[in-house]
């Protein structure tokens, strides 16, 4: 891992801990426990109760049966009878000890599942609710967030299971430990506490540092997931440029450093148990010599000694689960931090309150004062002042980073516009419109083709879910994808694959067509719809849209020309603002317009050379196949 990638990391743990104190964490945690778990608390609360009612009398039995029963202490002789009872009574309550020991791990382990799966579910949709704002974040990488959903959540599903709610009753063990003990003999109590302080200096010391080595464990973690999930979406890539080596080596770095932070934590954890054992070892001695003086000086019994030894490991087993419960806290606290986080992040998006449907427009739409910035002080769009007409056909053109995809993220809500402007739908403030009523107006192809694993059938659906098979046939056939479809191994039941990639690049474009087409929107927006497809495909698009595109306002963004040629209207963008406007052939014949110098680079003569002083920067102009097949197909031109 690169030094600069491990700065990151120490950066993102910190952030993650920021205003995070173990006491707010694990309040936080323990009301999500109790979320869909209040009819379990009552019975495990019951059951925890009587097991720590028996383990408190347990020891008392024993006094008993040892000065009382067999003669010891200050009896003379022993006692059959009270034998046989304290053995019936010990016998009774170990059954009943069994049998709500057993109660209290199921229970426990229900509320762990519990809380678990309502987690990953309040998470998931915290996902979806949560805007580009946020999954855009160079922080937030594909691998971190599934993380958070995995591996964190199963750090605190193992927190749970492993103790954190029989902490409590193990607090309560102890607390009853130390009354009968002071109540058997003050002197003894004393002797055993004496080494209290120097646990706690010990221990303290030794936790503070595991939390931080956890912390820091849990964030490489998180990495090599991040680095696993993009090597495995990007195996394509890395086959391509045969850079399987080099991306070997970055994930065999982001190991190293993991393993590093495991063996740090390892020899701590290692480190703690015996230097515990010492400590306590040492205050055994010391109560061993004061009560074999106390008993033979007939200050104490031999009864009083065996139970308070009882209640010596009645207080160290709670108090060495309570460690081990700390310790796995250790590794828990950062992964809770960063659920409670995202589960607290702002959703930048909301709908107001009073905000309405809006289920029928005529798709006029107006920009007015629209400015926009990603990043405080770099504007990308810039007082935007734009009327679309209703089932106006716009376009949108411009160099890379003019602000054209900006633009339509602006219209979908993705993102809000800056103070002072805003963005109407047939007079109507987007802002005042529901989210997923705004959304459903639009139908959108983006050059992503992203496709979901399924089948054809079903990602065509996904466009509008209640659609019928018929419903999808119509659509496939008036955008000429049928018989492509029908050429598939199973038709419209082909399995599509991951992301769609048993399909061509070409087929993802056009299925994600027909997707965006479905519901029929009266809104319809392109961002570079037919950068993937093939010259044939993208002729069969054409002539589609020829039909489709009448009777809804639309928004094309795109750098081959040959699909806005036909537009109403062209808006040139170039640094967030808009230079010029008007129809292709309005725009062609300015003289030194930028959509002149735009289109004469695609299609006037893409091989021609001029004189040029040496001085003078020579801008590259890609070649396109537009430009090679133009007078193939001259009916777009």
């Amino acid at each position: 891992m690169s030094s600069a990638m491990y700065v990151q990391d120490q950066e993102d743990l910190e952030e993650t801990m920021k205003d995070m104190s173990v006491l707010k964490v694990l309040r936080r945690l323990f009301q999500y426990i109790g979320l869909g778990n209040k009819r379990l608390m009552i019975p495990l609360s019951i059951i925890m109760l009587l097991n720590v009612l028996f383990s408190w009398f347990t020891p008392l039995i024993f006094r008993a049966f040892i000065d009382e029963g067999l003669g010891g202490g200050q009896s003379s002789e022993g006692n059959i009878d009270i034998v046989v009872y304290l053995g019936f009574l010990f016998f009774f309550m170990t059954i009943a000890g069994v049998i709500t020991r057993i109660a209290q791990g199921y229970i426990v382990q229900k509320i762990a599942i519990i809380t678990m799966y309502n987690l990953r579910e309040r998470m998931f949709t915290k996902f979806l609710e949560l805007g580009l704002d946020y999954h855009h974040r160079k922080d937030k990488t594909a691998g971190k967030k599934i993380n958070y959903l995995t591996g964190d959540i199963e750090t605190i599903n193992e927190l749970i299971q492993s103790g954190m709610l029989v902490a409590v009753s193990n607090f309560f063990l102890i607390f009853g430990a130390v009354f009968f003990m002071l109540i058997l003999s003050p002197l003894l109590t004393l002797i055993v506490f004496s080494i209290i302080p120097v646990f706690l200096l010990i221990g303290g010391t030794l936790f503070r540092k595991a939390r931080r080595y956890f912390n820091e464990l849990r964030e490489k973690v998180s990495n090599v997931t991040s680095i696993l999930d993009e090597s495995i979406m990007g195996m394509r890539i890395i086959q391509a440029f045969s850079v399987e080596d080099e991306n070997y080596q970055r994930f065999n770095e982001a190991t190293e450093w993991e393993r590093k932070a495991t063996m740090k934590a390892a020899k701590l954890m290692a480190f703690i148990p015996g230097t515990m054992i010492l400590v306590i070892t040492s205050g055994f001695a010391a109560l061993f010599l004061t009560a074999g003086i106390l008993i033979r000086q007939g200050l104490s019994t031999e009864g009083t000694l065996v139970a308070f030894m009882f209640y010596i490991f009645m207080f160290y087993e709670p108090l060495f689960s309570l460690i081990a419960f700390v310790t796995l806290l250790q590794n828990s606290l950062a992964a809770g931090a960063r659920i409670i986080r995202l589960l607290d992040e702002e959703i930048a998006i909301k709908d107001k309150p009073d905000a309405i449907e809006l289920n029928h427009v005529e798709g006029k739409i107006e920009y007015q004062n629209v400015n926009f910035s990603y990043e405080k002080g770099v504007p990308v769009l810039k007082n935007i002042n734009v009327s679309i007409a209703p089932k106006e056909r716009l376009a949108l053109v411009g160099y890379t980073g003019a602000g054209k995809s900006t633009f339509i993220k602006l219209l979908t809500r993705f993102y809000d516009v800056e103070p002072g402007g805003r963005i109407l739908i047939d007079g109507h403030d987007i802002r005042d419109i529901k989210k997923k009523s705004l959304r459903k107006l639009m139908g959108i192809v983006l050059q992503e083709n992203f496709l979901f694993s399924g089948t054809v059938m079903e990602n065509i659906k996904y466009g509008m879910l209640d659609a019928s098979d018929e419903d999808v046939y119509e659509v496939a056939k008036k955008i000429k994808i049928h018989d492509m479809i029908m050429s598939l191994e199973n038709g419209y039941n082909t399995v599509v694959g991951e992301r769609g990639t048993r399909l061509s690049e070409g087929q993802r474009q056009l299925i994600s067509f027909a997707r965006a087409l479905i519901a029929n929107p009266p809104i319809l927006i392109l961002d570079e719809a037919t950068s993937s497809i093939d010259p044939f495909s993208e002729l069969l698009i054409q002539q589609a849209l020829e039909t489709l595109l009448k009777g809804r306002t639309s928004i094309t963004i795109a750098h081959r020309l040959s699909t806005v040629i036909n537009s109403d209207r062209i808006l040139v963008l170039d640094k967030g603002q808009i230079i010029e406007q008007g129809s292709h052939e309005e725009l062609v014949k300015k003289e030194d317009g930028f959509y002149k110098h735009l289109y004469e680079m695609q299609f006037k003569d893409p091989y021609k050379t001029e004189n040029m002083d040496d001085n003078e920067e020579i801008e590259l102009v890609d070649v396109t196949r537009e430009s090679y097949d133009k007078d193939r197909r001259p009916r777009f031109f």
